[in-house]
C-alpha cells in the first residue's frame, strides 16, 4: 500500500449556489443532471471545434459540487468566463487550503467502502472526503491536520509514502490520459477513449457538434494505445510503423520496477491493434500491448 501527495498536482475547485451543476453541465461532456448526492463522474472541457481542455472529476455534496482539475487556472479562468448575468453561482478555488492524497492497495481495515462505486464519494467520521478513483485507488481529500491523521494511520497499517513517479507508473498501466501528455488540445475526447466522460443524449455544450459526427458517422482519426519499449524514449517521440509511415506520437513513459519500459501512444486507428510493431525515430523497437481508455 502506497500514499502519495497529490495536493501540487491536482486542484480543488468548490462550487455552491443554484447553479452549481448547471453551469458545468452546459458546458462539458457528460451529463451532470443526473448525479446525485455523494455521486461523482468525470467529464471534458472542450473547445469550440473539441479539443480537450481539461478532464474533470465533478462530485456531487449536496450543498456544494468539487471540482478536480488538472489545468487548475484554465479551467477556473473558463468557468468565470461562462457565467452569464442571471446565473448564480460562486466558484472557490480552495487548492491551498486542503490536503489531496492519493491510496493504492488500501486494506480492508481502513473503513473505507471496498464496493464504491468509481468516482462516488464517502465521508469519514473525521471530515475526509474519500473519493473512489481508477487503477483501484482512493482520494483523500481534507484540512491538512485530518489528512496528516490518516498519513499516520496508514502508515502504521504498513503504507508507505510513494512518489510521483508511481503514480505515472500506475496511471499508464491503467492507461490513463494526463494533463500535458495527452491532455491537449491536439487531441478529441473520443480518441482518447474518454466515451464514459461523454454523453450522447444531453443538450448542447461546448464541442458537442464534432464529437457527435464523429460517433454517429463511427470512424476516430486516432486512438490511445498501450506500448512496450526496449529502451528508453522521451515522451513526444514521433512513431513509424516498420514500412516508414508516420504512425502517432508517444505521449507517456514510465519503468516498472522489474525494468521494463511501458508507455502510452496516440496513433492512427488502422494500426491500433494489439502486437503491432513500431520504430522509434531512432528506430528503437515498440510493439503496441492493446488499446488504453474505453472505446465504444
Amino acid at each position: 500500500m502506497i500514499w502519495v501527495d497529490l495536493s501540487g498536482i491536482l486542484g480543488r475547485l468548490r462550487l455552491t449556489d443554484r447553479d452549481r451543476l448547471d453551469l458545468l453541465h452546459r458546458l462539458s461532456t457528460n451529463d451532470l443532471s443526473r448525479l446525485q448526492v455523494g455521486q461523482g463522474c468525470s467529464t471534458v472541457l472542450t473547445t469550440p471545434i473539441a479539443r480537450i481542455i481539461d478532464l474533470l472529476v465533478v462530485l456531487n455534496q449536496g450543498d456544494s459540487v468539487w471540482v478536480i482539475a488538472n489545468r487548475t487556472p484554465v479551467v477556473e479562468n473558463w468557468l468565470r468566463r461562462n457565467i452569464f448575468w442571471n446565473d448564480r453561482l460562486k466558484v472557490e478555488n480552495q487548492s491551498d487550503q486542503l490536503q489531496h492524497i492519493g491510496v493504492w492497495g488500501v486494506g480492508d481495515d481502513l473503513g473505507i467502502p471496498a464496493d464504491l462505486p468509481l468516482y462516488h464519494t464517502f465521508t469519514s467520521d473525521d471530515g475526509a472526503l474519500m473519493v473512489r478513483v481508477p487503477a483501484d485507488g482512493y482520494w483523500l481529500i481534507g484540512e491538512p491536520s485530518v489528512i496528516a491523521r490518516w498519513i499516520d494511520r496508514l502508515e502504521s497499517q504498513g503504507a508507505q509514502a510513494g512518489t510521483l513517479d508511481d503514480v505515472e507508473r500506475l496511471r499508464i498501466e491503467a492507461g490513463l490520459p494526463a494533463a500535458g501528455h495527452e491532455l491537449t488540445e491536439d487531441y478529441i475526447p473520443l480518441e482518447l477513449g474518454l466515451w464514459d466522460a461523454v454523453s450522447f443524449s444531453k443538450g448542447c455544450y461546448t464541442g458537442q457538434e464534432i464529437i457527435a459526427r464523429m460517433e454517429s458517422r463511427g470512424q476516430l482519426a486516432k486512438m490511445m494505445v498501450k506500448v512496450s519499449l526496449e529502451n528508453t524514449t522521451p515522451a513526444g517521440t514521433t512513431l513509424s510503423t516498420t514500412e516508414g509511415k508516420t504512425a502517432g506520437t508517444l505521449t507517456s513513459v514510465a519503468t516498472q520496477p522489474d525494468g521494463q519500459i511501458i508507455g502510452l501512444a496516440v496513433v492512427k486507428a488502422a494500426i491500433a491493434e494489439s502486437g503491432q510493431p513500431l520504430l522509434t525515430d531512432q528506430a528503437a523497437p515498440v510493439q503496441i500491448v492493446g488499446l488504453a481508455g474505453q472505446y465504444q
